[in-house]
């Protein structure tokens, strides 16, 4: 191919077609008091789901082994 010609790139758009976990699908209300700020509150029967990482840390980021 010379200098030239054009050259077209292939663009494929990716898109995340996974379930949305239920406590990131509704918006919880938050209240706000004069003195200070509350966590969010959620109706009592609504399910908490907590999400973690359990992937390992990578080298550069582990501060254990300083």
């Amino acid at each position: 191919m010379s200098s030239t010609e054009k050259q077209s790139t292939d663009i494929t758009t990716l898109e995340n077609h996974s379930p949305v976990p239920p406590a990131l699908k509704d918006t919880v209300t938050q209240k706000t008091t004069t003195q200070e700020t509350t966590a969010s509150t959620t109706s009592t029967d609504e399910e908490i789901t907590t999400l973690e990482n359990h992937s390992p840390v990578p080298p550069a980021l582990d501060l254990d082994g300083k």
